[in-house]
């Protein structure tokens, strides 16, 4: 049993809290940590089937009440001499709202904390959580969380092999199944081992991959996650060098765990990666993701805020939450300056300063497999906390494709479209994309097909050729607006704030800051 959420709650319990919330599916696991917090005290259950109910056993307590009835009652009541009493509510989401149910609660509340009889601590367990914004205030959460302890999940997994009397899993065969484990509730890993040893009657590495497959049914489930296809290729990006550089490095810390381990390594945090718009930082995270050979899960900020108070921030939680339990993982966060450019408090959205507060802390503190991948197309609008050393183990900007970059990409969308990969050589073409960000290069190469295509079809396809020239590309990069005539003050304001902030160049590694 986890001693930090023990000590967490009994601390709860400590100060007087009149409510603690507990959200979690797994009650027979929450049930064992309210008994161990509880010692001897005396412990009543409402739940909805049932009414009051014994904690312990779990019988119906007399006739089934409801449970503005229950609570009023336990309010009312005047014990011979104060007790300590614990009210177990669960699965009351859709009672919360009820005018009485909140009043009782709010009475009971202040009652807690301002009479010096009354000793009634109200516990609300359930799987989902809204609490009403009357009584807000008296909530304190408990988290739960995954497990990440290897002993807690090494005990699981010999007391599986006990169970089951099968003695030949092998020590290497325990190192390599605790990291796809880790992230996981308890009832989880017990699940995932059952369903290991039922396959095929025993429990070996081997059983990592089937482990991770359902980490990701778990994932497109939770609908606060997008689980993204990642067929993309490192080797198919054009340009930034020093960048790919630095991930095929880092995949060799990510994919070996337990080698990282012995040479006590942390694991990898992940990068920011700031720069123009269409150069390729979408694509690199779903080539991380494909080199990692790691599920790539985006999060969408948007989708985190919720119409009640504190749903945004258990939303934003609980995303995160999933992604430690799919890990190992990428999690890919698009645009993160338009979720936290109002963070700062100007724009006076308390809800945003709240996550931005949460995210932060996680990034800096967080151990477990899940490489944070963060973009951002508008480095003006950065918070400053975002920026700092110990939230991402590096920040890279990328900046318009030299001439060197542009061959590069030319290269992959014409091998893409079975064209000639020499026609990017072309100097002229290289000349007359200066300014040319990716999407636009890629862009030149289909309007160049599609006008090869259009010219075909209007012939009715008579002695006509499928294979483009420099020169048709050449017309078609003169007649396309490139990224740096189109966004040219966005543009200027960017390569500004890369010289002010000490960011690390994706094409050659050296740092963006003539500061010394």
């Amino acid at each position: 049993m986890n001693i930090n959420i023990i000590t967490a709650f009994r601390k709860m319990i400590d100060v007087n809290t009149p409510i603690i919330c507990i959200q979690d599916y797994d009650f027979v696991r929450i049930d064992e940590i309210i008994k161990e917090v509880t010692g001897g005290k005396k412990v009543l259950e409402w739940n909805p089937a049932t009414g009051a109910t014994n904690f312990k056993t779990k019988e119906q307590m007399g006739e089934f009440e409801p449970l503005d009835t229950f609570l009023q009652d336990k309010y009312v009541a005047e014990p011979v001499k104060p007790q300590e009493l614990y009210l177990v509510l669960k699965d009351v989401q859709d009672y919360l709202d009820d005018p009485k149910v909140k009043s009782i609660l709010h009475l009971m509340a202040q009652r807690r904390l301002y009479g010096p009889d009354y000793d009634t601590t109200v516990i609300i367990v359930s799987s989902y959580i809204q609490i009403p914004q009357e009584i807000e205030k008296y909530v304190s959460y408990l988290e739960i969380g995954f497990v990440n302890d290897e002993d807690e999940i090494r005990r699981l997994i010999n007391e599986h092999t006990e169970v089951n009397k099968y003695h030949d899993l092998q020590e290497d065969d325990i190192k390599k199944l605790m990291p796809s484990l880790k992230g996981m509730t308890l009832f989880e890993i017990d699940r995932m081992l059952d369903m290991a040893m039922s396959s095929n009657g025993s429990l070996s590495s081997e059983d990592s991959q089937m482990i991770l497959q359902q980490k990701k049914q778990m994932v497109k489930q939770s609908g606060l996650l997008e689980l993204i296809d990642t067929p993309a290729s490192i080797d198919g990006i054009g340009g930034m060098d020093f960048l790919k550089s630095y991930l095929r490095k880092k995949q060799l810390v990510f994919s070996n765990p337990v080698k990282a381990q012995e040479y006590k390594l942390t694991n990898p945090k992940g990068i920011f990666i700031v720069g123009m718009p269409g150069c390729g930082k979408s694509l690199c995270a779903k080539a991380t993701a494909s080199l990692f050979n790691a599920p790539l899960l985006k999060m969408d900020m948007g989708s985190m805020m919720g119409k009640y108070v504190g749903q945004s921030e258990a939303n934003l939680r609980k995303a995160i939450q999933i992604a430690e339990a799919a890990a190992p993982c990428v999690l890919w966060i698009d645009e993160i300056e338009k979720a936290f450019s109002g963070s700062d408090g100007s724009s006076n959205n308390d809800i945003m300063v709240r996550m931005f507060g949460y995210f932060l802390s996680w990034m800096q503190d967080k151990t477990s497999s899940v490489y944070v991948i963060a973009t951002a197309n508008n480095a003006e609008r950065l918070p400053p906390e975002l920026k700092r050393k110990g939230r991402f183990d590096e920040i890279f900007c990328v900046n318009l494709p030299n001439k060197d970059e542009r061959k590069a990409i030319f290269e992959v969308h014409l091998k893409h479209k079975g064209q000639d990969v020499a026609l990017a050589q072309n100097t002229s073409l290289l000349n007359a994309t200066d300014g040319f960000n990716g999407a636009d290069i890629e862009a030149v190469v289909n309007d160049t097909i599609e006008k090869l295509f259009i010219e075909s079809a209007e012939k009715n396809w008579a002695n006509t050729t499928k294979s483009i020239t420099a020169e048709q590309l050449i017309a078609t990069a003169k007649e396309t607006v490139s990224i740096k005539k189109s966004c040219k003050q966005q543009i200027a304001a960017m390569e500004k704030v890369f010289k002010q902030s000490s960011f690390k160049d994706a094409t050659t590694g050296k740092l963006t800051s003539t500061d010394s």
